[in-house]
């Protein structure tokens, strides 16, 4: 450990030395969901460069994090071998750039804006559900059915803003809903997340293995969804990512591309085997709903919180949607572009980043960057978040202010670019980002047209972040009635 701290390669960088002699206490901290509260504690303490480990370093300068994610696009770091599925590579978890860049290859097109105008309808169907079932709590609260019965008018919008998620991506990562909002019953969510958060904090503490095994029994769900899709043929088409997955599992086949038999090889090589498509309909699931789930919960909370601001989202919207019949949903292409609820997710995605901790990457050789050195295999932290919260980039970066964002009303300079990091960037970057914010826009808009909502005081907001950030009590309660 003396060796650690002080004759290291990364001695000469800030930080605790007791810290810096071990990963013990990094991956520590992990466990609790609460390392970014530390890790914004050292920087504050320490400077924008900070040694968290032996082998660790998070770096908060803005030039830095450019040539870590963009400039060099360092491979994303072992940590990330968390995400993968019963030993599956997959898009989110691989750090082979021949594998990413061929999957990514297949997948992209799959989130590209053509291709999610067919699915507005899936969403559509998703946040009918959700309004009849807010409707139903405004009309009786003791329709929560077993649930705890909160007063009259008060919903856990958290809570649903995860289950109308979860549903939406069920409906399109596996062609069936969870029927969540409606039951909030169904088990394979749950079993999923509490596995990729074992596995994830498996990842910082190895010794975790020997005394909690994972369990992806949850996998033959999905399994068995792509096993019927597959079964129906044409009659079982629809238009959904499950779909493209398949089509494009077959395209690779018939041209000659698919399989080859060796499971390692093809896995490797980012083949659509049967494994890949079930394993990557599975990441779809947790990585596109606690995102956008908790994104909306936030953004939710801020308006409440300052109702100068949703008084403007909701002229905004008004206007937007006037010519639309009393009832009718909002639709994307009326929401798509409006500056304001743009503004509004941004400046919530800015608060309340994705990923609170950051984002790893590996050195993959000796580098000098910055004046600082970096041997090979040094984990590098790219703290975007401390730049998102940093008054140097962001003026009253502590206040919500979305006009930040457009520029005819913004009272600032224009946002610098490489400061603001909502979807990650570089080639790894989120190729979910175009769903997200589709989802996103339309949910929105539908509540905040469809109800008054209002704070309820005295509720914590204090986050954490296992696999990607959320509320600490996974509750959030606002007032609601029908406008």
């Amino acid at each position: 450990m003396i060796s650690n701290a002080y004759f290291h390669p990364l001695s000469p960088i800030p930080g605790s030395k007791l810290i810096a002699s071990n990963n013990f206490l990094t991956g520590i901290s992990t466990l609790t969901g609460r390392s970014h509260y530390g890790l914004d504690q050292l920087h504050k303490r320490y400077g924008k460069v900070v040694r968290i480990g032996t082998d660790i370093v998070t770096v908060a300068d803005k030039d830095m994090i450019r040539e870590i994610l963009v400039t060099t696009d360092y491979p994303k770091s072992i940590i990330h071998q968390g995400f993968e599925l019963n030993g599956q590579h997959n898009l989110f978890s691989s750090r082979n750039k021949d594998f990413h860049k061929n999957r990514r290859r297949l997948v992209a097109p799959s989130f590209g804006l053509q291709y999610l105008r067919s699915l507005e309808p899936i969403m559509h169907e998703c946040i009918h559900v959700l309004i009849k079932k807010i409707d139903e709590l405004l009309e009786n609260s003791k329709a929560a059915k077993g649930k705890k019965v909160l007063p009259q008018g008060h919903i856990n919008i958290c809570s649903f803003m995860m289950r109308l998620s979860l549903d939406i991506i069920g409906e399109t990562a596996f062609g069936q809903s969870f029927e969540m909002v409606q039951d909030d019953v169904h088990p394979i969510p749950g079993q999923m997340a509490k596995t990729l958060r074992r596995s994830m904090q498996q990842a910082f503490n190895p010794w975790m293995k020997w005394i909690v095994p994972l369990d992806f029994s949850f996998l033959e769900f999905g399994a068995e969804r792509v096993r019927a899709r597959k079964a129906k043929g044409e009659k079982g088409r629809r238009a959904d990512l499950l779909q493209y997955l398949i089509d494009a599992q077959a395209n690779e086949r018939v041209n000659g591309n698919g399989e080859t038999g060796n499971d390692y090889e093809d896995m490797i090589s980012g083949k659509l085997t049967d494994k890949a498509v079930e394993t990557e309909a599975s990441v779809f699931l947790i990585a596109g709903s606690e995102t956008s789930s908790t994104a909306m919960t936030f953004t939710m909370m801020f308006l409440v919180k300052n109702p100068d601001k949703l008084a403007k989202l909701r002229d905004e919207l008004d206007l937007a949607t006037a010519s639309n019949p009393r009832g009718a949903l909002p639709t994307y292409d009326q929401v798509r572009n409006l500056p304001y609820l743009t503004g509004c997710i941004n400046e919530s995605l800015r608060l309340r980043p994705v990923a609170a901790t950051g984002l790893p990457r590996e050195v993959t050789e000796d580098v000098t960057m910055n004046g600082y050195f970096f041997p090979k295999g040094t984990i590098l932290l790219a703290q975007f978040p401390q730049l998102h919260w940093s008054d140097e980039y962001f003026p009253q970066a502590d206040k919500y202010i979305p006009e930040r964002w457009i520029p005819e009303e913004t009272p600032f300079k224009p946002v610098q670019d490489f400061t603001f990091y909502p979807f990650s960037a570089g080639t790894r970057n989120c190729v979910g980002k175009n769903f997200a914010m589709m989802e996103m826009r339309l949910i929105l808009a539908t509540i905040v047209l469809t109800y008054d909502i209002s704070a309820v005081p005295n509720q914590r907001e204090d986050y954490v972040q296992y696999i990607t950030t959320a509320l600490a009590t996974e509750s959030y309660v606002i007032l609601m009635t029908k406008r």
